[in-house]
Parts: C-alpha cells; structure tokens; sequence
C-alpha cells in the first residue's frame, strides 16, 4: 500500500514543521509557568483557549472553499473561482462586525473576560480585526500548500518561543499585558502572511472584494458552509472546553495539570491532523476526477495511519508521567492512571477523524452534524456528572470520549459505504 510521492512529502514535511512547532511549545510551557506562576498562567491559558472559538466566525465556509478550490485545481480552472473567493472575503468581513460585537458583549457576562478586560482586550482585539486573514489557511490547504503553510506556524511559534525567553529574563517589562500585545501581533503576522501568499498562488484581484456582486457567487458555499459550521461547534464543546470546565469544578492547581496533559494530546491529534488536512485535499482531488480506485486506496492508508499513530499514543503514555515531571521542572505530577481517558479520547478522535474527512469531501454531512450537535448539548451535563462522581483530572476528556463513540460507528460504517457505491458518474 504505497503512499504517493507528493502525499508523503507534504505529511513529512509538514509533520516536521509541527512537530518542530510543538517541541518549541513544549519548551514553552515551563517556561511560561515559571514566569508567570501557577495562577497567572492558569488565567492566560484559560483566556487563550478561547481562541480557538473565534473560529466558529466563519460559519463552515472555510472548509466548504477548501474543496472547491481543490477541485479547481484539479481541473486546473483557478480563474473560474475568484468571484467565490472575493464573496467569501466579504462573508469574512461582516463577520468581523459581528464577532467585535460578540466580544464587547462577554466583557461583560464572561466572567473571566469581565475579571481580567485590559488583558482580554489586548489579545483579542488584533485578532478578531485580523479575522479575514484566516480564509488564506483554507485557500493555501486547498491548493495543497502544506509546507509552507506549516512552515509560517512554525516560525510563529518559535518567534513566541523567543518572545518568552526575553521576557522570563527581563529584557522587556514582565507584564502579562505585553506578553498578550506581543502574542497577538505574532497571530496577526503569521496569518497575514498566509491570506497574501494563498491570494497571489490564484492570482486573486483585490478589486474583486469592492465588487459586492460576487458576495453572490459564495450564497452556496457559505449555505454549505452551515454545515461544516454545526460540526466545528460541536467540535469546539467536545474538545476545547476542558480548561474552563476543569476551572469551574476543580481548582486551578489541576487547571495547569489538565493544560500541561492536555497540550501533549493535543499536540498528537494535532500532528495527525496533518494527515487528515492532507488526505481531504488528496480525496477531494479525486472525487473531482472521478477515480473511485485511488479513494478506496486513500481511505485504506488513512485507517493504517490511525492504527499506528494509536500504538504510538499508548507507547508515549506508559512514560508521561515522568516526561510532564521532567518537562516542567518537577512542578506538575500526574499519575499514569489519571491518563488513560485521555489516551482513550485521541484514539476514538483519530478513526472518527479518518471517516469522517471522507464525508467532508464528499459533503455527506447531515447524519454526522445530528449525532455532533446531540453530543455538544450533552457534554456539559455529562462532565458535571461524571465530576460528581470524583473521576478527577481525566473527567472531560472522559465525557468527550462517551459522547465520541457514537459518532465513531457511524463514520466508519459510512465512509467505507460511501467510497465503496461511489458512481464514477457523479461527483
């Protein structure tokens, strides 16, 4: 079962970069911890995970632009897409309105926006304002740019990595509100560079964006992009809501061990999300080719890579423990049992993953956002159970990986279908 050369390529080159990436990260953290102090580092990493959930601002377009820019690449007719792409910017655009909005509302009801406003403001506010940036992540994936795309975050990271050491040191006023000016200008450059980049592969005209006729050229894809929508929220409750529920029930002392545990997962799914990202594009190009043997074949390679990064997981965790004790200058300790919920989580994430990147390209979403929406309405109530019941540090991911299983089954079972009664007459 080879894998193709240009396949290989962007999942190593790009794994290199992400790991590089994490590597740095890990240097990162203890770091961070002991210039901050346990408290404070529990406030930023809890406001910086929220982060991620400005992502829900695009409503799916994103990921529905992604295929159709891959597609065009694959019939080599970029040109005919540029009105969708300058619709979609101007998507972008109001949703920036909206999110500034969203944001001035939870400095006032989000209690730790509302505890810590000066610090929410200076990291949130060039990023939200820089929110249209990130439809280049979608472009340059979708014109299977891995490399460069993984490259950019790395020197991201190892920009923030730097900025760290300077200000462990005392090269720059040890504030925490120059740190968050600092973070988000990095956010602001490194996804800049990215949204220029993608514009200039396609040969995009900026002039397109004033033209507001093209907004309607994306109506299908942002309506297409709902969907990918309700999937990204679920995904955000399941998977980025541990910090904050851990920080609710626990204290923060196990705040700062959950995000330590958490990050060394996180950055396992995250890696192998390069190969999901990778595979989207592969089997979005041939569907549009119509070449159902190379997608059976793609999907079998996916469920091989998950075996094995699977095995990988389990190897790692036996020896966590002494890692994290190591890693962070024997400030954090946890037990190897307190893992195994975490280990179960990533596994039932990495095969979900893999059937579910087929439905993506092939946009058979309906049955799978029932089953994710079903399990965000239940992980707060799950979790506030399962912590009833003193599970401890592992109580989220626990949650998450009840509520996963589910959605797991159906996957597998409907990918393999999908492919299997793929009819070469239709796309």
């Amino acid at each position: 079962m080879n894998i193709n050369h240009t396949v290989a390529r962007s999942i190593i080159g790009s794994a290199i970069f992400k790991l590089s990436a994490a590597a740095v990260s890990f240097i990162s953290v203890p770091l961070l911890l002991n210039a901050l102090g346990t408290n404070d580092y529990a406030i930023w990493v809890t406001m910086t995970t929220l982060v991620a959930w400005l992502n829900l601002f695009d409503f799916g377009s994103g990921y529905s632009l992604k295929n159709k820019v891959t597609e065009a690449l694959a019939n080599k007719n970029l040109s005919e897409i540029q009105p969708l792409i300058a619709g979609t910017i101007q998507f972008y655009l109001i949703m920036t309105v909206l999110i500034l909005f969203c944001f001035l509302c939870s400095l006032v009801f989000v209690g730790v926006f509302k505890s810590h406003s000066s610090l929410a403001i200076l990291i949130y506010l060039p990023i939200i304002f820089s929110f249209p940036f990130t439809l280049g992540h979608f472009i340059i994936q979708g014109l299977k740019k891995f490399n460069f795309f993984y490259g950019v975050m790395f020197l991201q990271s190892l920009s923030w990595l730097a900025i760290i050491v300077i200000f462990k040191n005392g090269y720059i006023k040890s504030s925490i509100n120059v740190l968050a000016i600092c973070f988000s200008m990095l956010f602001v450059f490194a996804n800049g560079t990215i949204y220029f980049i993608s514009l200039k592969e396609i040969k995009f005209k900026f002039k397109a964006i004033v033209n507001f006729k093209n907004f309607s050229s994306s109506k299908t894809t942002i309506l297409l992009g709902g969907k990918f929508f309700f999937l990204q929220l679920s995904s955000l409750f399941l998977y980025s809501l541990g910090n904050v529920l851990t920080y609710n029930h626990l204290n923060l002392i196990k705040v700062a061990q959950f995000d330590t545990v958490n990050k060394i997962y996180l950055m396992g799914i995250t890696v192998f999300n390069i190969i999901i990202s990778v595979y989207w594009a592969e089997i979005s190009q041939e569907k549009a080719l119509r070449n159902k043997k190379k997608l059976l074949l793609l999907y079998n390679q996916l469920i091989l890579l998950s075996s094995l990064f699977v095995f990988g997981c389990a190897a790692i965790t036996l020896v966590m423990p002494n890692i994290i004790y190591i890693w962070t200058k024997h400030i954090i300790m946890i037990n190897l049992n307190q893992l195994y919920p975490f280990l179960l989580l990533v596994s039932i994430q990495a095969f979900s993953y893999s059937g579910a990147v087929v439905l993506n390209a092939f946009e058979k979403l309906d049955v799978q956002i029932i089953l994710s929406l079903l399990s965000a309405i239940l992980i707060i109530p799950m979790s506030n159970l399962l912590f009833k019941h003193n599970i401890g540090l592992g109580t989220v991911p626990l949650a998450s990986s009840i509520l996963t299983l589910p959605t797991l089954v159906y996957l597998m079972h409907k990918s393999r279908k999908c492919i299997v009664k793929f009819n070469q007459n239709d796309i």
